[in-house]
């Protein structure tokens, strides 16, 4: 290999660190952005909620639409603070199979919320007393579909926050970010289990702000070239 090629790589690896970093911190920021315009429907009789989500059904697939990709786009990111990291050690690889499956969970709750609670909303609006009473019987199956996969989504990415941090300790100088990070992981993994919070829209904003302090530091980190 040439002085040149060798030069190459480790200026590549922080240019793409530099990537992966501006793209974890805007992806983050958006997604606060778009959790602070998530609808929600302030009508108790069944009728007028059915209305109500009918009327925001658009809004909804477009901010649940832009939170999916937006989650896609963190995963990029930790992609390569794993390779970061080490992708070898068994605990960053670890940490990145939790990240997995908390980011299909996350997909597929933001499927039931934004796209098959839309379309239930948008079919029965309109409709008779009985239909409405309908669609609050379908409406409860897909949210509590959609608060299981919320559930697992949260655990799997605390978990894999935790499992990054840990790995983070052996660094010293970034071993205030994984304080940092297992604090941002433990924290609402134990408020959710001890039903503190909810997963409604105030208790996700909570979750996705949580994560979202980590989430900023270690991109900063990457854009530094420091991890």
């Amino acid at each position: 290999m040439t002085t040149h090629g060798m030069n190459a790589e480790p200026a590549q690896a922080a240019a793409n660190a530099r990537i992966a970093g501006i793209v974890l911190v805007t992806a983050t920021l958006l997604s606060i952005l778009m959790m602070a315009h998530h609808p929600s429907v302030g009508a108790h009789d069944a009728a007028a909620a059915v209305a109500e989500m009918s009327a925001k059904a658009d809004l909804s697939r477009i901010v649940h639409g832009v939170l999916i990709a937006l989650i896609g786009a963190e995963f990029f990111a930790f992609l390569v603070l794993c390779d970061r990291l080490g992708a070898g050690r068994n605990l960053v690889r670890a940490g990145l199979v939790a990240y997995a499956i908390g980011t299909g969970a996350m997909i597929g709750a933001a499927l039931i919320s934004g796209f098959v609670i839309s379309a239930l909303a948008s079919h029965y609006a309109g409709l008779s007393a009985a239909n409405a009473t309908t669609f609050v019987d379908l409406s409860r199956l897909s949210m509590a579909g959609n608060q299981a996969l919320a559930k697992l989504g949260v655990l799997a990415m605390s978990a894999a926050i935790i499992g990054w941090s840990i790995a983070l300790l052996r660094d010293r100088a970034n071993r205030w970010l994984a304080v940092v990070g297992f604090i941002a992981g433990v924290a609402p993994a134990v408020a959710l289990l001890a039903g503190a919070i909810r997963l409604d829209v105030v208790g996700m904003t909570i979750v996705v702000l949580c994560q979202a302090v980590w989430n900023v530091l270690a991109g900063v980190q990457l854009i530094r070239a420091k991890i």
